[in-house]
């Protein structure tokens, strides 16, 4: 059996959620409390940072934390359909692209979870305004660079949906889930977008739910 940790405003715990699903995996997700510590998770991942992946399909449970590893182990368990590109360079392309999404846009997924979601679960007062101009501004130049790249190659890293496309998708999925995302702004990152929402594997993310915090409800309309 497949094991995930995962939190909902995790978007790496999206991104595997993803990867799993693209894979066709039978798994279950485990969901941890979003801004608490959670004992069980603490014993697999000394951080208490999410996603972990448990797999005891050998008898025993094989415990793989850090998103970018649990991608590469689930690229060897479960080769087809390819989330990574065949040749070297072409792998060595996509591994760029995901950690360059990582870096890009986590900051601004966690600037906003934390006006968005944490703020409003901790009574802590009104999300700043200009926070979340700011990381509105910097998630459409990222939108507008990956649509302009999907327009020209079919997906961001080339011809085949890759584990670079899942990783982006899976961060704007939260700023989405937030109401943080201007898609007028970018229209060919949008339809690069719509194309990843209307896969199965994408599904099961728009049913996710945070008690306290509400999508709005475009969020899991598959034609926005």
């Amino acid at each position: 059996m497949l094991l995930v940790h995962a939190r909902t405003l995790d978007p790496l715990s999206r991104a595997v959620r993803l990867a799993l699903g693209e894979k066709r995996a039978v798994f279950h997700v485990r969901e941890v409390a979003a801004f608490e510590a959670d004992a069980q998770l603490a014993a697999l991942s000394p951080d208490g940072m999410t996603p972990v992946l448990v797999d005891d399909s050998w008898g025993h449970g094989a415990t793989i934390s850090e998103a970018l590893a649990i991608f590469e182990y689930l690229e060897d368990l479960l080769p087809t359909p390819p989330l990574l590109p065949g040749g070297p360079l072409e792998r060595a392309h996509v591994r760029t692209l995901t950690i360059r999404a990582m870096r890009t846009l986590g900051p601004v997924v966690d600037a906003v979870v934390h006006e968005k979601a944490r703020k409003a679960l901790a009574r802590g007062g009104p999300p700043e305004p200009s926070v979340l101009r700011t990381a509105t501004q910097a998630a459409s130049r990222t939108l507008d660079e990956i649509g302009r790249a999907a327009e020209a190659e079919g997906w961001i890293g080339g011809k085949k949906l890759s584990i670079a496309d899942m990783v982006a998708a899976a961060h704007f999925s939260v700023l989405d889930f937030l109401d943080a995302v201007s898609w007028a702004s970018a229209p060919a990152g949008k339809d690069w977008y719509a194309r990843l929402k209307q896969r199965p594997a994408f599904r099961p993310l728009l049913g996710d739910l945070l008690p306290g915090v509400s999508a709005p409800a475009h969020y899991a309309d598959l034609d926005f």
